[in-house]
């Protein structure tokens, strides 16, 4: 697969990069891709790990805003 064809990391929901990033980890733990391939997955993988942590920071804001709400 094209560096193309992958959706952008920014685009993609949670689950979707968490997902790629799985299966990233576990073909560079194979071992099996020439060093080329496995320095494009690894910055890939940064990439992704990076969206995640974004994700989650968000929702994290969100449930402290909500929780702010709810008290009285």
């Amino acid at each position: 697969m094209s560096d193309k064809s992958l959706p952008k990391p920014d685009n993609m929901s949670f689950e979707e990069a968490s997902e790629e990033l799985d299966a990233i980890v576990k073909r560079i733990d194979a071992g099996e891709a020439d060093l080329e391939t496995m320095m494009k997955e690894h910055k890939r993988g940064q990439l992704l790990v990076a969206r995640c942590k974004h994700l989650l920071e968000d929702a994290e804001q969100q449930i402290k805003t909500m929780e702010a709400k709810d008290l009285p």
